[in-house]
């Protein structure tokens, strides 16, 4: 995100769309550059219960440049329209940034077919990959638009030939490997993340996408609703691969967090919310315990 935020030549008058309640990576990496005089950061507050792809689409004005958005929202779950959005902001010259960090690796996607200009996403989610880990993806159309920057020294062309590193030519590769880490800081980082990469290749991405569903469905169906309210999108076709409950009265879902990590039920306490996101690991012996620890 960074990497876009210092590589597009940003006019006067340029704005960035984020939703309120995003992610905070999408705060720390803009408002900065709004603060700098650069650009102008403006926050869209969903019309409804949870933000949609209309809200987005609606607040877009001649001046949007960019939108900085989650495919899907690390809070609700809620699932953005990509190639709606995306239709919507190349229409008026502008750009569209996804994070996929609460999708990537389980849920299918096609790059082309998103219609992004630039997605991010981290490698300790649905990739199964060690904290540190990550990927930065451009169009080549989006990439070749980027200024060049300040780069690790092995992307600059010819790197690779050890016995003639200094002949003065100073040509950045055009490939997306120049904004590459440093690898010699990340070796035992990338091992175990191609170890998974290659393991979900082989599942394919499709089969943990039809597995999660299937196990959210039955949390849904089965919710004590006496309880507990559910917190994410109902129609399946606006979340993403996993879902949020919260308790009735939401003061008590603080309790209903700390209830289940007692019964060894593990989930995450997000902005009021218990998020619950199975994988392959999990069967429907995880979904009785979780519903027995919720019912009690």
């Amino acid at each position: 995100m960074a990497a876009v935020a210092q590589g597009v030549e940003w006019r006067p008058g340029d704005e960035v769309l984020i939703a309120r309640g995003e992610f905070p990576a999408h705060f720390s990496t803009w408002l900065p550059m709004q603060e700098a005089g650069r650009l102008r950061v403006r926050i869209v507050s969903p019309r409804g219960r949870y933000l949609t792809t209309d809200d987005l689409i609606d607040a877009i004005t001649p001046n949007t440049r960019l939108i900085s958005t989650s495919l899907v929202r690390f809070d609700d779950g809620a699932r953005c329209d990509a190639p709606r959005l995306a239709a919507a902001i190349h229409k008026v010259g502008g750009m569209l940034l996804l994070d996929g960090a609460q999708c990537v690796g389980a849920m299918p996607m096609n790059v082309t077919e998103l219609g992004a200009d630039f997605l991010v996403a981290s490698g300790y989610k649905w990739l199964l990959g060690p904290y540190g880990t990550g990927f930065f993806w451009a169009s080549a159309k989006s990439m070749a638009a980027l200024k060049p920057m300040p780069a690790y020294w092995a992307s600059i062309e010819g790197s690779s030939n050890f016995s003639k590193l200094s002949g003065g030519e100073m040509q950045l590769k055009k490939e997306a490997c120049r904004w590459d880490m440093p690898e010699t800081a990340n070796f035992f980082n990338l091992a175990p993340l191609q170890a998974s990469l290659e393991f979900l290749a082989r599942v394919g991405v499709k089969t943990v996408w039809n597995h999660n569903r299937e196990l959210t469905a039955q949390m849904i169906e089965r919710l004590p609703l006496d309880k507990c309210v559910l917190a994410s999108p109902a129609d399946p076709e606006l979340r993403g691969p996993y879902v949020c409950v919260a308790a009735r009265n939401s003061e008590q879902t603080p309790k209903l967090y700390e209830k289940l990590r007692a019964a060894g039920v593990i989930v995450s306490l997000r902005e009021g919310a218990l998020r619950i996101a199975p994988h392959l690991y999990n069967t429907e012996l995880d979904v009785d315990r979780l519903i027995a620890a919720l019912t009690t």
